[in-house]
């Protein structure tokens, strides 16, 4: 193994190569750059104009999704008027909008030819006939190809079928054709052989359209089952398959895929690879278990090692979610691991073959030099560039007689255009080499200065990268540590107490993309099963209350298995509980706010240090699926933090203006007794985010949990217990809402009643709450979310790509019983029926089963009542519209209602009208984008609303027009995220509150105003 020293050694020689291949491509300029005038304009702006070159490369993605010449120049418009653009763009439109009839399509003219000149610098051909010819002039002039059939994002199993397919077919025809082309020794092998001079780069999320980590199962299959017979057609014909590494979320299942297929028998002695990037920051690990399990096959694995094309989505997804992220910080350190993984695969020539993917002439010239300092032949390996990159330089290795693979893309301009804006993006990126030697004229020294950066920064995990405030969890919790055989006895309190707290940041979600969070998860919900049937006690003043009669809450997608058992409390338990509330609340509501707050830091403390054992009790409880439970756990803890800091804010009161000779002081002060009455659907979220906002405000609370769902609701109040808080602050009151919810509604010493729940529910406690009784001091207050009809628009020029998921998503994620669900679809023309066809296929492939499966989708509804209810809501669909789809592969047992999908339904349909809140999705067809925003608020419910738009001027409309209390663009109706998306409708679907915002606490406050003269005899004290 080479050391640093000698590395260093080598430098003088690397730097010397370098400079040779940049005077062997001397005087020819990259065709990215060399393009026509206008384009060529627009992308030296961009270069130089971050805002200009977003607007730009967005124009150009939505490009093809444009319906006719006036649709792009109203595209054009919206994007390249703005102060970013070019002055001599502004004018071209301009002079086109005054030139009605002809200016629209000499606008469209210009962009299709330019945006189509761009395209064909890197497709190579749009159809397999095309591809051939431009492969077979590539061959003739001293270049391999590997091709990558473009369109790779699939949905449904039809567009996994029909990627497969084209495939296959390209694959022939390069197959039946390249027999025929010339002979070229330096492309026909390497220094162990002859060569294919066939080669295919494929995508496993092609043909794999449940390809994610907790699919990873459904996933693999399907890959599998479609790649078969194209690893099969390459063995008897002597082709080349290599599998493309995508993004950080499917490298290890991308990996496992590899090693599965070439450990069949029938694919022992394939010639095959895969790629390695090197900005992740597991690479090197990667790469060295690649080459271990390389070296035991008959035929070694290729690897290309590349930097990698996507580091911005990589760098926002983890910053998001507060996840370590999975790929370097800096280009330094992505060109310091690159080279050391170069040298690692040269370390092991023979073991593995090694093809280098890179436009950058010191990564290049190194792989070179080293190579040869090991005594390794030039054609022992090989450089990849991309088609249309960097030209010069590929001329240059070409006549050094190094074998060059051109990395060639084939297909339609429409599903190349993601391709081709990724190119873009990465090639005229501020640290892009291509963009530095061949726009910049950066000085070739500064270019070829070797990347520092030390081992341990290199060989760092993402954690150990990760600079983070100080918490216990970062998306992994860590094993399963059993607790004690009663999970509802309360612990000490606990010691976190933050002096002053850190800034809010929401829970990362679980990275379910890596093995030992998954193996965490799958034992607690082994370790639950053993657990299920506790006894849950009320609790009152502090006591555990039993009562005679009990409800019993039983797993809905197995309901024999009894989850636990509750006190059923009646009014005589109610009226003790309020009691107890009402003698507690005078020292609480005394307490300092930070003595309060520290209580809520000690109970998000302890949720997160638990966190795998309550999700997967609400699996049980609930049937929610794996990634929903533990996004409910998070979201408890965001309240817990994100409450505490507001009250601390709040409590420095408000801002009023003082003149001299007075003091104004505006202050909160909470406001009695709150009744919680929490949904089962987020049975434990939900409750702690009313609960927690009424304990930190000051208030004392009755706690009223769902019938279905006592024991999550339980595992709240333990936390809040261990975190400190007195007893008979917080009373447990599990009961039916018939009795006890109704006592609490009407208790004269209630003062504010916290509501989630439906809208006849709902507008039931608003009625009874106005109604004053004796013995009441109060008006009282109702804070009620009440559920939705939720819309989803699909405007003409959507990426279905983006829409189509995320509509299945937000519809039939955990059976669609959230209140956030989107229950309708409003698809404008034309994209209507690829919409649907494209919808109907993907809902087909969601997982339905017990949600203590991993791969699991769709879970069962709640109870009974539900299923009977849904059911009839099924029946309805075939009375109001057209049933295309309604799943009917369902578990023998359990509250199991298939999705459904139904179309042709009219604007008066109680489907379109009524919340069923259930797997159901109704498609409405609208003539235009005012149809659709008039479709999308034409019910009584105003709670979620998405639209799925590329036209700035539509997503303007619909953030001013559509009627919800959570607009959506370009992503999900559900998943809101504490401080981030305060979440609450209005009309008939709430009161207007936010809960996760800054103003919700202020429901549970009384606001207060002492006014002091401060004037005495003449004496002003402010003077």
């Amino acid at each position: 193994m080479t050391t640093s020293s000698d590395i260093n050694g080598l430098d003088a020689d690397i730097s010397a190569l370098a400079r040779e291949i940049a005077d062997l491509g001397a005087g020819k300029r990259s065709r990215l750059f060399k393009v026509a005038w206008w384009s060529e304009r627009l992308l030296d702006r961009a270069m130089s104009n971050p805002g200009f070159k977003t607007n730009l490369f967005r124009f150009v993605d939505v490009f093809p999704a444009t319906l006719d010449n006036q649709d792009v120049l109203d595209h054009l418009g919206e994007y390249l008027t703005n102060k970013h653009a070019p002055s001599l763009v502004q004018r071209g439109l301009h002079m086109a909008e005054l030139l009605p009839g002809a200016g629209a399509p000499v606008a469209a003219g210009v962009a299709r030819r330019n945006i189509t000149r761009m395209a064909g610098q890197f497709i190579v051909g749009t159809s397999p006939i095309e591809a051939r010819d431009a492969l077979r002039r590539l061959w003739q002039n001293g270049f391999a190809a590997t091709v990558d059939l473009l369109g790779e994002k699939t949905v449904t199993e039809a567009e996994a079928d029909r990627y497969a397919a084209r495939v296959t077919e390209i694959m022939n025809v390069l197959i039946e054709d390249a027999p025929r082309w010339k002979a070229q020794p330096l492309l026909d092998a390497d220094d162990r052989g002859g060569l294919a001079r066939v080669n295919i780069s494929i995508k496993p999320t092609a043909f794999a359209p449940s390809y994610g980590s907790l699919s990873r199962d459904a996933g693999l299959a399907q890959a599998k089952q479609r790649l078969r017979p194209l690893l099969s057609l390459a063995a008897v014909h002597g082709a080349f398959v290599n599998v493309d590494m995508e993004h950080a979320d499917v490298k290890d299942l991308t990996l496992q895929l590899v090693q599965d297929l070439l450990d069949e028998p029938a694919f022992t002695g394939l010639e095959a690879g895969v790629v390695v990037q090197a900005y992740m920051r597991d690479s090197y690990r990667d790469l060295t278990d690649l080459i271990a399990w390389s070296a035991k096959r008959s035929v070694p694995l290729t690897v290309r090692l590349v930097k990698g094309a996507y580091w911005d989505t990589e760098t926002v997804t983890a910053k998001a979610a507060d996840w370590p992220s999975p790929v370097y910080a800096n280009k330094h350190e992505t060109d310091a691991n690159y080279e050391r993984c170069t040298r690692l695969l040269h370390d092991h020539h023979g073991e593995v073959k090694a093809a280098f993917g890179s436009h950058n002439l010191r990564s290049i010239a190194h792989a070179i030099v080293y190579a040869r300092s090991l005594g390794i032949a030039d054609n022992g390996y090989e450089m990849q560039m991309l088609a249309g990159m960097a030209e010069p330089t590929q001329a240059a290795i070409s006549s050094m007689d190094m074998r060059l693979r051109v990395y060639a893309p084939v297909g339609e301009l429409v599903p190349g255009m993601a391709y081709l804006v990724r190119r873009l993006l990465e090639n005229t990126s501020n640290e892009s080499f291509v963009r530095h030697s061949f726009a910049k004229r950066r000085a070739l020294d500064d270019l070829l200065v070797a990347p520092h950066a030390q081992l341990e920064a290199l060989d760092a995990t993402p954690e150990e990268a990760l600079v983070r405030r100080d918490r216990s969890n970062v998306g992994n919790p860590g094993p399963y540590v059993p607790e004690s055989p009663s999970p509802y006895v309360p612990e000490s309190p606990s010691p976190y107490v933050p002096e002053p707290p850190s800034p809010y940041v929401p829970e990362p979600p679980a990275q379910w993309r890596r093995a030992p969070v998954r193996a965490a998860f799958g034992a607690a919900i082994d370790q639950t099963v053993l657990r299920l049937g506790a006894l849950v006690p009320a609790i009152i003043a502090g006591q555990r209350v039993r009562t005679t009669a009990t409800i019993v809450s039983v797993d809905p997608a197995s309901p024999d298995v009894v989850v636990a058992e509750s006190s059923a409390c009646g009014v005589r338990e109610a009226d003790d509980a309020v009691g107890s509330a009402v003698r507690a609340w005078r020292s609480w509501s005394r307490t300092t706010v930070s003595e309060r707050a520290t209580v809520l830091f000690g109970a998000g403390a302890w949720l997160r240090e638990r966190r795998h054992q309550v999700a997967a009790l609400v699996v049980f409880e609930v049937g929610k699926p794996w990634a929903e439970a533990d996004a409910e756990v998070c979201e408890a803890i965001d309240f817990c933090e994100y409450y505490a800091r507001q009250m601390i804010r709040l409590d420095a009161g408000g801002v009023v203006d003082s003149p001299l000779g007075e003091a104004n002081v505006l202050h909160y002060q909470s406001r009695g007794v709150v009744a919680v009455i929490s949904p089962w659907n987020f049975p434990l979220a939900i409750p702690c985010g009313m609960v927690v906002a009424a304990l930190v405000a000051g208030n004392a609370v009755v706690l009223k949990p769902a019938e279905q769902s006592p024991a999550v609701a339980a595992m709240l109040v333990k936390a809040l217990e261990a975190a400190g808080l007195p007893q008979g602050v917080l009373n447990f009151l599990p009961g039916y809402g018939e009795e006890v919810g109704a006592r609490l509604v009407e208790h004269p010493d209630v003062a504010v009643i916290a509501f989630t729940g439906s809208k006849a529910v709902g507008l039931a406690i608003n009625e009874a709450a106005a109604v004053h009784r004796d013995g009441q001091a109060h008006v009282k207050r109702v804070i009620a979310e009440m559920g939705g009809k939720n819309p989803i628009i699909i405007d003409t020029d959507a990426d279905l790509d983006q829409a189509i998921p995320a509509v299945v998503a937000s519809a039939f994620g955990y059976a669609g019983q959230k209140c956030s669900a989107a229950s309708r679809l409003i698809v404008v023309d034309p994209l209507h029926d690829e919409a649907v066809e494209r919808l109907v296929g993907a809902t087909r492939l969601m997982q339905i089963g017990h949600p203590r499966h991993m791969g699991t989708q769709v879970g069962p509804l709640i109870d009974v009542e539900a299923y009977q209810r849904v059911q009839s809501y099924q029946r309805l669909g075939r009375e109001e519209g057209t049933v295309v789809l309604q799943r009917d592969d369902l578990p023998e047992q359990g509250w199991f209602v298939g999705p459904t999908v139904v179309v042709n339904l009219a604007p008066q349909a109680r489907l379109i009208n009524e919340e069923v809140f259930g797997p159901i999705l109704g498609v409405s067809r609208a003539a235009d984008f005012d149809q659709a925003i008039a479709l999308a608020n034409g019910t009584d419910y105003a709670l979620t609303a998405g639209l799925f738009s590329r036209s700035p001027a539509h997503i303007a409309r619909g953030s001013a027009e559509l009627r919800a209390g959570n607009v959506y663009i370009n992503r999900g109706t559900t998943g809101a995220v504490v401080g981030r998306q305060p979440f609450g409708g209005y009309g008939l679907s709430g009161v207007g509150s936010k809960a996760g915002g800054p103003d919700y606490l202020l429901q549970f406050l009384d606001p207060r105003v002492i006014t002091e003269n401060t004037l005495r005899q003449g004496f002003v004290p402010d003077l």
